[in-house]
């Protein structure tokens, strides 16, 4: 997380309640959902053409209902892959804790720390994720996986500084597809942000994101995702993001042909339940996505949002309306500020007394709390990078009726659609339709104009939803 003054971290965390908030608001938009549900059970518009199921795929009622009258057709039962829970069921609890004490035990891996020595400093800390990553590398030897370093120099105040960020590259099934980046920094900072010889375990920030992204890469290395997955452990965000902005604009940005990113996901203190005095929340993460509420960046973290709360029942994902909280910064902004898709997860509450001091060690990290937040976004990057790419060429067009019809290009293999429905001003989708049948290319219904933006996914046989096309004005799709 970002360098902050310790008094100042603890002001802005005392008049901070936006988790507290978002979670009220949940629950009252969950009343709401039921009430309109209720409400609307009568009279269901016509739909042209009747769903036809090419494919049984298996369901689940959502734990939020959608606000809205569905067509005859579609359903507000969401589909879901059964194989996704016996996947996430191999997250390590023991490997996730072990990672967090190998880094914790170095002392401290502040960007000016020693280089050489193998038990101390960010140099041992970057040669263990190292060899980490050639560890996945050497068990998959079937697969054209590549790591290396990345160095980049900067100057901090008085000081020249070489830092590497380690990166493994896991290609994907289809090159075509784009690349998923999951990224977490590993240096760590103490009370002193100048001084590299207090101690600065950094157990929770952020040695509890590196453990994350090292057991979703191992467990992904196993599988054949159809996206190009890029791992990055990034160096020097604590004094400014620096390793992010290196990645950026020295590797993304200088591709050539560019790189399709679909999306960044950051990982960024995943591993504690406990905020101040006695305050915990074992249940909890925060998704944090940048404004506006149709940046790139806010559509990746509806999609996510959507996966995980499909699939996860012990773990409740709040949005987040901001990029990050109040006075403080994380390595996705690096991606955002460029205009790509990039979110931050993090724990639901905070204990600023436990962040930038010698104080953040594997007591302030919650065991089955980190294995639970890790599962949460395995499940995201699993269902996503795993699924059919999403409908393209819909388009909506009004008759003289008034009935708008939506139409879509089919999709090879798909056993269903998801249409997903959206208010100008909410932050996640206010409806979600689902339809079993993957031949169907057209629905018409008299209240897509309720709405004000609109996309798709692709559901595969299993019942695995993929990623979502990019929102459209449904107004602008209306106009002649």
């Amino acid at each position: 997380m970002s360098r902050t003054d310790h008094a100042h971290s603890i002001a802005d965390q005392r008049r901070d309640p936006k988790p507290f908030f978002d979670l009220r608001a949940g629950v009252i938009w969950f009343c709401l959902a039921l009430i309109s549900a209720a409400c609307n059970r009568t009279a269901e518009p016509p739909v042209t053409l009747a769903a036809r199921v090419s494919t049984s795929m298996p369901t689940i009622t959502p734990r939020i209902q959608p606000s809205a009258t569905s067509p005859v057709g579609f359903s507000s039962v969401r589909p879901v892959d059964p194989s996704v829970s016996a996947i996430l069921e191999e997250v390590s609890s023991a490997r996730l804790v072990e990672s967090v004490n190998i880094l914790a035990a170095l002392g401290t891996r502040h960007v000016l720390s020693v280089q050489d020595d193998p038990n101390r400093g960010i140099g041992a800390a970057r040669n263990w994720i190292q060899a980490q990553f050639e560890s996945i590398r050497e068990s998959h030897p079937e697969k054209q996986i590549e790591v290396w370093l990345q160095p980049f120099s900067y100057q901090w105040r008085i000081w020249e500084i070489t830092a590497q960020n380690v990166i493994l590259r896991l290609p994907g099934s289809d090159p075509n597809a784009g690349i998923y980046i999951i990224g977490a920094h590993y240096d760590s900072i103490g009370s002193d942000p100048f001084n590299a010889n207090l101690p600065a375990p950094g157990a929770n920030d952020n040695g509890s994101g590196v453990a994350g992204m090292l057991e979703i890469a191992r467990i992904m290395a196993g599988r054949t995702p159809r996206h190009t997955l890029l791992f990055v452990a990034f160096s020097a965000e604590e004094t400014g993001r620096q390793g992010s902005l290196a990645f950026v604009n020295d590797y993304l940005r200088a591709q050539r042909p560019p790189l399709d990113l679909k999306g960044m996901i950051n990982l960024d203190m995943i591993g504690g339940e406990q905020g101040e005095r006695g305050a915990r929340e074992p249940r909890l993460m925060r998704l944090f996505s940048g404004e506006p509420n149709t940046s790139p960046s806010r559509q990746f973290a509806r999609q996510l949002w959507l996966v995980v709360n499909s699939y996860i029942g012990d773990m409740n994902v709040v949005m987040q309306p901001t990029e990050d909280r109040e006075g403080r910064w994380g390595d996705q902004q690096s991606f955002t500020a460029v205009g790509y898709g990039a979110v931050r997860f993090i724990q639901g509450v905070e204990n600023p007394n436990l962040q930038h001091n010698q104080w953040d060690t594997l007591e302030a990290v919650q065991e089955d709390y980190l294995r639970r937040a890790t599962r949460t976004v395995l499940a995201g990057l699993l269902v996503l990078t795993e699924s059919l790419p999403a409908p393209s060429g819909f388009s909506l067009r009004r008759d003289s009726a008034g009935t708008v019809s939506l139409n879509w290009v089919v999709v090879d293999g798909a056993g269903g659609y998801l249409v997903l429905l959206r208010t100008e001003n909410s932050i996640l989708y206010d409806q979600v339709l689902t339809l079993n049948g993957g031949s169907v290319n057209r629905l018409e219904w008299d209240r897509f104009d309720q709405f004000q933006y609109i996309s798709m996914m692709s559901v595969d046989s299993a019942g695995r939803a993929g990623a979502a096309s990019p929102e459209i004005m449904i107004s602008r799709l209306l106009s002649p």
